[in-house]
């Protein structure tokens, strides 16, 4: 079977959209699986739909190896991108060549470094996407301007906006998707670090302000990545008509929040595409919010719980009706009237009931035991707050909220634990054991108060500062309502306590 290659798909006669030259328009940092599935797909569908006629050069932003890089180029920078999941009740299983990336560029090669400057000398140059993961926004001040290249991605991108300065060529807009909270502005403040740091000239600071665009941006959709099952990646390449040793993989839901004036959308390519899930907002925060207390909310709400039960991955609980009862009446009477009147309650309950839809996937068994990872920092940013928000408008507990905190001291709790050097041994209803992964801190005290009777367990749980932010006995009745929810957790398991809060 022949690689992917524009000689392959014409040999096979393959008759999707394909754009073999067009100018390079964009400058990447990062070619992971995220971003290839999602803003690549994007800008090959304006290339389409409205004739952006655009391409986009990949810089590997931390690779020390070659490999990766050149095979890509030897695939011509194409890969195929499987969108897998479910839209409005219909499985869907499609399949698209991205043919928008130009070259992937490995600065730690010398050619590959002078090629990133020259692209940013480029005139057709007028967007840069960047992925370098939460850690990668971040000052190094043992970064040097003349470093070839340096070591962290804003060193990099500063080099590259001040080679574009020097040239005396018009700035260009920056989209960060990296994980963080306003990751633009981040990015702007360690490019800002860098250019004092290293004593440039201050036209070009007012050139950043004046010609270029930071914009921190907000992207949601589940990219599990390429395909690791050597048996399901052979059968797609039968599929296909040829190998492909980078194809993606994501679910059909995407959505991509652009903080900016409204007129920014104008400059972007994808309006006039139709593209209708990427839009500009004054502010993405709310729309974090949503998907922080809603997508994430939900995952920790249940996940544990549900865990203890006997379910294994999330598409299960889906097809169980107590435990999706139990889900969505959070979601619908706890979580959705928090976050109106900031964001339209429709438009929250459309997102509310795409989750569901998204949880269904066929394609992904996603793990409960991989979500529980470091739950109970994620039930204090993403429960917490609702729950606090919830008392504070009505005056009343929300009830599968609290429920979902009695879930997760259960799950730390559950059997005999012992605490050995990968983690908290437990075991689950079923008889099976498990291992509880989290901080340290977090481990040491569950261990030390596991043996606690229910009462004082809650008791000493909810008065840690340290673990919530604040002493969760202060809101009046949550301490007792946890407690007579952990014990019947106990008594009857997991489930049954899920059915009593259902209405």
């Amino acid at each position: 079977m022949e690689t992917l290659s524009y000689k392959t798909l014409k040999d096979i006669g393959y008759d999707g959209f394909l754009l073999k030259e067009a100018p390079e328009r964009v400058l990447q940092f990062g070619d992971g699986n995220f971003l290839r599935a999602f803003a690549e797909r994007f800008i090959d569908l304006a290339n389409e739909r409205a004739g952006y006629d655009g391409k986009v050069v990949l810089v590997q932003p931390h690779a020390t190896s070659f490999e990766r890089a050149d095979a890509l180029n030897a695939q011509d920078g194409l890969y195929s991108l499987y969108m897998r999941g479910r839209d409005g009740g219909s499985k869907v299983d499609s399949m698209r060549v991205i043919s928008c990336v130009s070259r992937v560029l490995n600065p730690n090669r010398a050619a590959d470094y002078d090629d990133m400057m020259g692209v940013a000398r480029s005139r057709d140059l007028e967007l840069v996407i960047s992925n370098t993961t939460e850690a990668g926004i971040a000052y190094d001040p043992a970064c040097r301007p003349d470093d070839r290249p340096p070591a962290s991605f804003p060193a990099k991108l500063a080099q590259v906006l001040h080679e574009r300065f020097v040239a005396g060529l018009p700035g260009v807009m920056i989209l960060s998707c990296e994980l963080i909270d306003h990751n633009g502005d981040e990015l702007r403040r360690c490019v800002d670090a860098h250019v004092k740091q290293w004593g440039w000239e201050p036209a070009f600071t007012a050139w950043l302000d004046e010609e270029c665009t930071f914009c921190t941006t907000l992207v949601d959709s589940i990219v599990p990545g390429g395909i690791r099952d050597r048996a399901e990646a052979w059968a797609l390449d039968e599929r296909a008509g040829f190998h492909d040793a980078f194809a993606d993989v994501r679910e059909v839901f995407d959505m991509w929040g652009i903080e900016g004036a409204p007129g920014l959308a104008d400059r972007l390519p994808f309006k006039a595409a139709g593209l209708d899930t990427v839009f500009v907002t004054p502010d993405v925060t709310p729309y974090k919010r949503r998907k922080v207390r809603i997508l994430n909310g939900a995952h920790t709400g249940f996940v544990p719980g549900a865990f203890l039960a006997g379910f294994d991955i999330v598409r299960d609980c889906m097809h169980d009706d107590v435990i999706r009862t139990f889900m969505n009446e959070m979601l619908d009477e706890e979580v959705i009237p928090t976050l109106v009147p900031e964001l339209e309650e429709q438009g929250c309950r459309d997102f509310a009931a795409r989750v569901q839809e998204r949880f269904d996937n066929p394609f992904i068994d996603h793990q409960l035991l991989s979500i529980c990872l470091n739950s109970v920092s994620k039930w204090r940013t993403r429960d917490l707050p609702t729950l606090l928000d919830f008392h504070r408008a009505s005056g009343r507990l929300p009830r599968r909220l609290s429920m979902s905190l009695a879930m997760l001291l259960a799950f730390y709790t559950s059997g005999n634990p012992s605490l050995e050097e990968d983690g908290l041994h437990l075991t689950r209803e079923n008889g099976d054991g498990y291992v509880a992964h989290d901080e340290e801190r977090v481990l040491d005290f569950f261990t030390a108060h596991a043996s606690d009777g229910d009462a004082l367990l809650v008791h000493h749980t909810l008065t840690d500062s340290d673990m919530w932010g604040e002493d969760l006995t202060a809101i009046p009745g949550l301490e007792g309502l946890v407690a007579q929810d952990l014990s019947l957790i106990r008594a009857d398991g997991a489930l049954e306590a899920f059915r009593s809060v259902i209405g």
